[in-house]
């Protein structure tokens, strides 16, 4: 896997984007049934935050506008973006609240917005794609933009999953897994590098997902 061809650029293509809108709105997948659980913790950690009408709340990647609808019921201003136009144009109509204040198209390690534009920023889906030094510089530009809170998703490595994935990868030769996981240990020490207290964090399916929700307090 390369950064540049399989992640960042990866989805800049009718194509592929459609694919990945796809599999969490067709059919009954394992993906669907795991972004649908994340789906109720990310509403669970959202209400955690406290908005109110002023806070600017920022999806990031968006994708094809997997939370639009909770976040369109929101108590702030909500702010979509994505490097992949094609994606971006699959979201349009899921963000259909009067809160939505439109997208912004920026690679999410150097953004055009200010020092603490955002009271949160939410963050799916993405980490376990990165290598170490992108991931770093993803965390760093977050908390630059982010006055407070963070929700973001990781992969976990661990033996149990490097056995299910084994598994898997024999009966289901289509199977794929997280690129990127990292050690539980590695991700606190990161996340205590850089100033982020855990205030919840939730599996999304015990012993049989590897991805784990967090929201995060800036220190």
């Amino acid at each position: 896997m390369t950064y540049e061809t399989d992640t960042k650029n990866a989805y800049r293509n009718e194509t592929k984007a459609n694919a990945y809108k796809n599999q969490y709105i067709q059919g009954f997948k394992w993906a669907r049934f795991t972004m649908w659980k994340q789906k109720l913790i990310v509403k669970d950690f959202l209400s955690l935050c406290n908005f109110i009408e002023q806070d600017k709340v920022l999806d990031a990647p968006c994708g094809a506008g997997y939370i639009g609808d909770l976040l369109s019921n929101l108590d702030a201003q909500i702010i979509a973006s994505d490097i992949s136009m094609e994606m971006m144009m699959l979201a349009e109509d899921e963000y259909e609240g009067a809160n939505f204040q439109g997208f912004l198209q920026s690679d999410i390690t150097s953004m055009p917005v200010n020092n603490d534009a955002f009271k949160c920023s939410i963050i799916l889906a993405l980490m376990h794609r990165l290598p170490n030094e992108i991931r770093k510089e993803v965390l760093t530009e977050i908390i630059r933009i982010t006055s407070q809170y963070v929700i973001v998703s990781y992969s976990i490595e661990s033996i149990a999953q490097k056995l299910k994935q084994r598994v898997l990868s024999v009966f289901h030769k289509s199977y794929l897994a997280a690129p990127s996981s990292i050690d539980m240990d590695e991700i606190l020490s990161e996340f205590e590098g850089f100033g982020l207290k855990i205030k919840k964090q939730k599996r999304i399916i015990k012993f049989l997902s590897a991805k784990v929700v967090f929201l995060l307090e800036k220190a």
